[in-house]
């Protein structure tokens, strides 16, 4: 399904999904610095299938597949410039998808250390709103998966100047959301190394559920005894995660955080604050079979920054 330019293997390393867009010409700019904070080379990825042509590409390749390349070598030509004029140093291939972005790059993620896309691309293939390539690919992804937040997500108001922050001099933290399942922890750990790489801090989020009261006068004795003792061994867990990631990836300032309210609010509400967002595939609760959990869903549509979702770990 993807072909190089050189027809060479690749060593992949950072790989970024390109059509063009501003979101995805932010999206190629946080790529190519977590590459070179990598050391690894980058690869930009560009896909298209010619429109309405689904059937007979899967049927036969027909000369669709040649309008559908020069597109695609096109958008990988702006690419090209885009690094050049940022003065990026760092090994770059291209590569060109002919067939659905989506299959392309989960495809791909097989010999990536990290997939990157913006939230929204030009059109059908790249998606719309959060996008459906940005959507689809954290669950099928093999390796870690970036949705960036570009200033192309943030609604002015009239008169407002306010940026979003230069991620080549963010000094605000990563925020990873935990719970006591093996996908977070391992989410967690992931994080912790970004964090490290980025040269800033970890903030350790787990949610917890406010307790719903009633007008009962024996509940409302006992709600106070119940919710601190939940309170009190939240905040034990999270003692205890800290210090699991500190003899993991030693030399990270972390901090715990408790946060009231749902798992997918709260996260929702850290990925305004933080520099990125690390979920889990999915957590404890749910369905286990679902690829995707609903905190992740539901905050890859809603975030407010950057997040990275991490897929689960195969026993």
């Amino acid at each position: 399904m993807a072909t190089s330019s050189t027809g060479e293997t690749l060593n992949l390393g950072v790989v970024v999904g390109f059509d063009g867009s501003p979101h995805s010409q932010y999206a190629l700019r946080w790529a190519a610095r977590a590459a070179t904070r990598r050391n690894t080379p980058l690869t930009v990825a560009s896909a298209y299938l010619f429109p309405y042509s689904d059937y007979l590409h899967s049927v036969a390749p027909g000369p669709d597949d040649d309008v559908s390349r020069r597109i695609a070598d096109g958008m990988l030509a702006e690419a090209r410039q885009l690094l050049e004029d940022d003065g990026h140093q760092g090994e770059v291939d291209y590569l060109a998808i002919i067939g659905d972005a989506t299959a392309g790059l989960v495809s791909v993620s097989l010999d990536a250390e990290l997939l990157v896309v913006g939230r929204r691309g030009l059109g059908r293939f790249w998606g719309r709103l959060l996008g459906s390539v940005a959507a689809a690919l954290p669950a099928y992804a093999h390796c870690p998966t970036v949705v960036v937040h570009s200033p192309e997500d943030v609604e002015r108001k009239a008169g407002d100047v306010t940026e979003t922050p230069d991620s080549a001099r963010d000094t605000r933290d990563i925020c990873v959301g935990v719970d006591s399942s093996a996908h977070a922890r391992h989410a967690a750990v992931t994080a912790a190394h970004e964090a490290k790489r980025l040269g800033v801090g970890l903030e350790v989020v787990h949610a917890q559920p406010p307790f719903i009261g009633t007008s009962n006068v024996w509940y409302l004795q006992h709600h106070e005894d119940l919710e601190q003792h939940t309170t009190q061994n939240t905040q034990e867990f999270l003692t205890a995660e800290v210090e699991f990631l500190k003899e993991q990836v030693p030399g990270v300032e972390m901090k715990p955080t408790v946060m009231r309210g749902a798992p997918a609010e709260a996260m929702i509400e850290s990925s305004e604050r933080s520099q990125l967002t690390v979920l889990g595939t999915r957590g404890r609760g749910g369905f286990t079979s679902l690829l995707l959990g609903s905190v992740s869903r539901t905050t890859l549509a809603h975030a407010r920054g950057t997040v990275m979702v991490v897929p689960m770990v195969e026993d």
